[in-house]
């Protein structure tokens, strides 16, 4: 009886013992492939019939994992947003034009390059971040050129608090910078939550950003357009807050930009390979109610269309710069009726009017004129004087210029060249000064400034007239225009003098340098 019991437990325990490692091992095996999962590639067919399409990166700093379902979440959010895009062009006649993305049409995903970043969060903050980033980027592109299809490209930056970001979230040129968390997604729009509010403000924002990207500028609704269901506020505005959530839109004057842009449409030409433009003449006109403009140019790139920037100068920003949009006229004229009770400020609000000219290869050339609101009525500071004609004018003296800028530049009738005081060795101080001959005594009434195109504007000058160039009389002391289009400086009384000087003061960037384009009486 001992040796059966004996036997019986030494079977049991054996039964016992394999069981146990049995167990064992299935558990270890399902620990295991719970700890290293394998992962399921997915495969994608990417495609698009047209040349050009948006690089849209998703950048992942070395402390961040990829956030869940970023790929189906921002696919969902630009293919909304070309939606919308789509909707606006096709409002104003410009067709089904939107951003084009290469997309995989049966899964509804749209293709996203993950690069890895070399460094944590902290290295890529909203201050300089964007560069830092953009030198990783552009890395990638040159180790990878098949894969930057347009000059037009948007980073995202997954974040672990949206609350809390410090990373990129802005354009700069071509490019732009979006944040991305994880539970950013176009299902939230409208459900009165946090997620909800959340969704409107970085979507709308990503969707904002990515218009500086395709080259659009800050603009806002006019007043009558604020109340449309259809219209409501712009996205280039303030329509990061709404967008998803109230009516937004894009104004005419953007989609004209886009219009032209390398990444909308199916045009093969060659973009952004430059564009000159002069304006010839232009004219501006008070009546009933409406600022008219008027003009014609002349360019070696053809003009579609010309979007109108009405931003208040009382800031620094142009957020608020209320828009209007017409097409070119025959012989490349332009002609627009602005109603003034468009703008949301008046009063005593001093106004930066700046004209786009959208060429068909998609650059942009801006001029500025100004003009401002003195208790609600509008004083026109620019358009076409009756100048009198400077063929026989010299430049009688000058304190100082340089080899390439002559003083002799401001009589030419040419607003690419200009005086420029010594820069280049022994650079000349403050005051800057020029002598103008008119030949013969002349009745004037005002002077005409054309500032250069670029740095170096004189922001403060003296006016002197003589008669002999020996016996002065000061005319006061002036505070030119901040812009690149000629404005006026209209003198109490008409005056009779040969001879002028302009002692220039003080410069807009604070330096020691002056440059002037042209200077005109009449």
């Amino acid at each position: 009886m001992k040796i059966i019991y004996r036997s019986l437990q030494f079977i049991i325990l054996t039964i016992l013992i394999s069981i146990a490692f049995s167990c064992s091992k299935k558990e270890n095996e399902i620990e295991e492939i719970i700890i290293n999962p394998e992962p399921i590639e997915e495969t994608f067919n990417y495609t698009s019939s047209e040349k050009y399409n948006l690089n849209i990166v998703y950048f992942i700093p070395s402390d961040i994992k990829n956030l869940p379902n970023s790929h189906k979440r921002l696919s969902e959010i630009f293919l909304h947003g070309q939606q919308f895009y789509k909707s606006n062009m096709n409002h104003y006649g410009f067709g089904n034009k939107t951003y084009n993305l290469l997309t995989d049409k049966e899964k509804n995903r749209v293709k996203i390059i993950y690069i890895n970043g070399k460094h944590p969060t902290s290295n890529y903050p909203y201050e300089g971040g964007g560069a830092i980033i953009k030198e990783e980027v552009d890395a990638y592109f040159r180790t990878n050129p098949e894969e930057n299809k347009s000059e037009h490209t948007i980073v995202i930056v997954p974040v672990k608090d949206q609350d809390n970001p410090d990373v990129p979230f802005y354009g700069w040129g071509k490019w732009c910078f979006a944040l991305d968390y994880e539970h950013m997604d176009v299902n939230y729009f409208k459900d009165g939550t946090k997620k909800g509010a959340d969704a409107t403000k970085y979507i709308g924002g990503l969707l904002h950003e990515l218009g500086h990207a395709l080259n659009l500028p800050h603009n806002k609704q006019k007043v009558s357009e604020s109340t449309l269901e259809n219209k409501g506020t712009s996205l280039m505005g303030s329509g990061n807050y709404t967008y998803g959530n109230s009516p937004t839109f894009l104004t005419e004057a953007s989609c004209a930009i886009l219009n032209n842009n390398q990444i909308f449409g199916s045009s093969n030409i060659e973009y952004y390979t430059g564009a000159s433009l002069q304006i010839t003449s232009i004219k501006a006109t008070y009546n009933n109610g409406s600022l008219n403009l008027n003009g014609t140019f002349q360019s070696d790139v053809d003009v579609n269309y010309v979007g109108y920037y009405n931003d208040p100068a009382d800031d620094n920003a142009d957020y608020d710069a209320v828009t209007w949009a017409a097409p070119i006229s025959e012989n490349n004229t332009f002609n627009i009726d602005m109603p003034l009770n468009e703008l949301f400020k008046k009063d005593n609000t001093p106004y930066a009017l700046r004209l786009r000219f959208c060429h068909i290869n998609g650059e942009i050339t801006t001029y500025s004129y100004a003009y401002k609101f003195v208790d609600n009525e509008p004083i026109i500071e620019f358009g076409d004087k009756e100048y009198l004609d400077r063929s026989n004018w010299e430049i009688e003296s000058y304190s100082s210029q340089e080899d390439d800028a002559l003083a002799s530049y401001v009589l030419d009738n040419n607003p690419s060249t200009y005086w420029h005081s010594k820069w280049k060795q022994n650079a000349a101080l403050y005051p800057h000064t020029l002598t103008i001959d008119m030949g013969e005594n002349k009745l004037v009434n005002g002077f005409s400034f054309l500032q250069r195109n670029g740095m170096r504007k004189i922001k403060t000058i003296e006016i002197l007239i003589s008669t002999d160039a020996t016996n002065w009389e000061n005319k006061g002391t002036y505070e030119l225009k901040n812009i690149n289009t000629i404005h006026h400086i209209n003198l109490t009384n008409e005056s009779n003098f040969r001879f002028f000087k302009i002692i220039a003061k003080s410069a807009f960037d604070g330096d020691k340098f002056a440059a002037m384009a042209e200077i005109k009486c009449y």
